[in-house]
């Protein structure tokens, strides 16, 4: 009944958490926003009629123009499970070897997964690699922390993969380190937030460097409840993971929580209290399958509303691709000639802000040159575009081929009626009976 109590309350609470976050420390945020590319008055040119637009939409609490952001990874045993989804693209989807043969107890038993690369820590991983992807390495460092945990206090039940940094793609062999260590021991949350928090705030201890102005997140993933490092002690784990929260919010860490599976749902409250303790989000995901998607969802600018048109035209943004440390990019029609461009933003709090520039649009002219991830990004709004074009070719395909074989019905039946008008007038001349 306590639980349940303070369950309802955490849930309230978490619910109510996005307005807390409108301050920080009682100050509000200002929003700002730029537009990086095109420049104010460049000639821009691209056969297919439109303009690359980037910028970036944030509400900035006092001076910070930067992400530190550090993955905590739940990697204990239960995180071996399958999670329903084809994580390797290997063609088949992982499950417990057995379970057909043993229906009563398959959810209960520890079997083997039929796939590690299809586990739940493997979709921790992919999510992690999706929303990586989205982010900007120019503002916006990454650390990877994992956890488990055991009753050895020599060897430590939480440890940092990666420090701090803006070398993503030591990012990512770190976390093919953890997925090649696979999953092990106990959940040691505690743990898990105490290291994230050493390496956000970049103590002596931590092994990346203090980065004062900037915005400090941690996105803690687990799939189930602590159950270290007091031994059986379920709600002495809960508390002490908690306090850890609050002691993290103190230096303005937000920690943004993902409950994962049924075994997490089940007893939620340390993550959501821990999200609610430091303005963070709570993110219940029921079908561990479904993780990957969530990531390609995840904020952190505080932006509820992203638009992008020509105003010369009146013509919004074709594709419009925004990531969760503010930045975006578009696909906006041009017609031949002079263009202004609009981007209009609305932060969480009600804040809104505009902002124009002026271009000159010759189709003939050369391709806007970018960098290499704003390259990468215009070739997945292209790559939008093409799908769109492919699905819409179909669709009209479709029509067309229904419409043909609606005419070939039809004029089948006015045949079939003219047939039939002329068989029953030659029965007639040959008198010819309808039985014969």
């Amino acid at each position: 009944m306590k639980h349940e109590i303070l369950l309802g309350v955490a849930l309230v609470l978490a619910v109510s958490g996005p307005a807390a976050a409108d301050t920080v420390n009682g100050k509000p945020p200002r929003l700002a926003l730029e537009i990086a590319a095109p420049a104010q008055g460049a000639v821009i040119g691209d056969p297919g009629g439109m303009a690359f637009v980037s910028g970036r939409a944030l509400a900035l609490y006092g001076e910070y123009q930067a992400f530190d952001i550090v993955f905590v990874i739940d990697t204990s045993d239960s995180t071996a499970a399958p999670s329903g989804a084809d994580v390797d693209g290997d063609g088949n989807v992982g499950h417990r070897k057995g379970e057909d043969f043993l229906s009563i107890f398959g959810r209960i038993l520890p079997l083997p997964n039929s796939d590690r690369g299809d586990s739940v820590l493997a979709a921790e991983i992919a999510a992690v690699e999706t929303l990586l992807e989205q982010l900007d390495p120019r503002t916006t460092r990454v650390g990877v922390v994992y956890f488990s945990g055991d009753l050895d206090p020599i060897t430590p039940d939480a440890a940092t993969m990666v420090p701090l940094t803006t070398n993503y793609d030591q990012v990512r062999k770190g976390l093919y380190e953890i997925l090649r260590y696979g999953p092990h021991g106990r959940t040691n949350m505690l743990a898990g937030v105490n290291v994230g928090t050493i390496e956000l705030l970049g103590t002596q201890s931590a092994y990346s460097e203090k980065r004062p102005n900037a915005r400090k997140v941690m996105i803690f993933l687990t799939d189930g409840t602590p159950t270290l490092p007091m031994e059986s002690s379920p709600n002495q784990n809960m508390r002490m993971a908690i306090r850890a929260a609050r002691k993290a919010a103190r230096h303005d860490i937000r920690i943004d929580t993902y409950a994962i599976g049924e075994r997490a749902l089940q007893e939620p409250v340390v993550a959501v209290e821990m999200a609610h303790a430091t303005q963070g989000v709570f993110t219940p995901v029921r079908q561990p399958r479904d993780l990957q998607s969530v990531f390609e969802h995840v904020d952190f600018a505080r932006i509820d509303d992203l638009r992008v048109h020509n105003k010369t035209t009146s013509d919004p943004a074709s594709y419009v691709l925004r990531n969760p440390d503010g930045s975006f990019s578009a696909l906006l029609p041009m017609q031949d000639g002079g263009n202004t461009i609009e981007v209009y933003a609305r932060a969480t709090d009600g804040t809104e802000a505009r902002r124009f520039i002026k271009v000159k649009f010759l189709p003939e002219a050369g391709m806007q040159q970018l960098d290499a991830r704003l390259a990468a990004q215009r070739n997945r709004l292209l790559e939008s575009r093409l799908l769109d074009l492919k699905r819409r070719s179909v669709e009209i395909s479709t029509e067309r081929d229904e419409g043909v074989r609606r005419d070939l019905m039809d004029e089948i039946q006015e045949e079939r009626a003219k047939a039939e008008a002329k068989a029953l007038e030659h029965r007639k001349q040959l008198e010819i009976g309808v039985e014969e």
